[in-house]
């Protein structure tokens, strides 16, 4: 999908959030905004939003030195995320499809966006989750792609997230169990995405394979990214991508089965989608 004019204002979000969150110096931030406003000023809007931000995120660890702003907001996710997984379980107990509802708790993890930096309540979220209709909902073509699917490839999103998305995985090993499944976190932080050390904590290695990308840019996008990315990119039967950066970057590559779980948080993703804003989706690329 290509950047919109509402990704203008949304850098300078973005560009604020993360300042506060690397120093707490407001004459910091200030210069900081006004690095990030004499790049911007300059540059095409063009791409998707997820590289459109990227050099937003860049700019505030090069001018503070601050490499994970969002560092100790990970970890707290992690830890909230992780004090749920039982409520996740039960939840999968009561459920006559176990992938359905493995889908919808991945979904309300997706709710863990500092990003765009909503108020969220995840255990509302969770809690009205499995009875939340996916406004768009291609449950079926993903039990079709798994039901013959040797290798998947989950491209993760963020930390706290993750513990869903291993649930999520947990359900597709038990259901399907040819298919094998590697998860994929970013090579470095950005924003809060999930990195290999939120990957061990939260216990994902010990449930599949977990690689990264090779990147720490926003989204997957494949220019950026690893050759061994590329590789299992190209070598999996289906892919699996979480959330608005994964979306954002590979909504219009067709050379592989895809399927997009999120949450659209922002007009410029939902209007991409038509959807309305904060619906739940659950898309397939429509490649086989």
């Amino acid at each position: 999908m290509k950047a919109a004019i509402e990704c203008v204002p949304c850098v300078y979000q973005q560009a604020l959030s993360a300042a506060r969150h690397a120093t707490k110096d407001e004459r910091e931030q200030e210069r900081i905004l006004r690095r990030v406003a004499r790049v911007y000023q300059r540059k095409k809007l063009e791409g998707t939003p997820a590289q459109y931000s990227q050099d937003v995120y860049e700019i505030v660890a090069r001018e503070t030195g601050v490499a994970d702003p969002y560092k100790k907001e990970k970890q707290a996710f992690n830890q909230l995320a992780m004090e749920m997984l039982p409520d996740c379980y039960a939840a999968l107990q009561r459920s006559r499809d176990k992938l359905a509802t493995g889908a919808h708790l991945a979904v309300a993890g997706n709710i863990i966006d500092l990003g765009i930096g909503h108020g969220l309540d995840i255990h509302a979220t969770l809690r009205n989750a499995v009875d939340t209709p996916f406004v768009i909902n291609d449950i079926d073509a993903l039990r079709g792609l798994l039901g013959k699917a040797g290798r998947v490839l989950y491209v993760g999103d963020n930390a706290g997230e993750i513990v869903f998305d291993r649930v999520f995985i947990e359900v597709m090993k038990e259901v399907y169990p040819a298919a094998e499944v590697v998860f994929t976190v970013k090579s470095g932080p950005v924003i809060n995405d999930a990195t290999m050390a939120d990957a061990r904590r939260v216990g994902m290695t010990k449930v599949c394979r977990v690689m990264e990308t090779g990147s720490a840019a926003i989204g997957a996008p494949l220019e950026r990214v690893s050759t061994e990315f590329r590789r299992a990119f190209r070598a999996a039967d289906v892919v699996i991508a979480k959330g608005h950066g994964n979306y954002e970057t590979l909504s219009d590559v067709l050379v592989r089965p895809i399927v997009f779980i999120l949450k659209a948080k922002c007009v410029v993703v939902a209007r991409s989608l038509g959807v309305p804003l904060g619906g739940s989706v659950l898309k397939w690329n429509g490649v086989s």
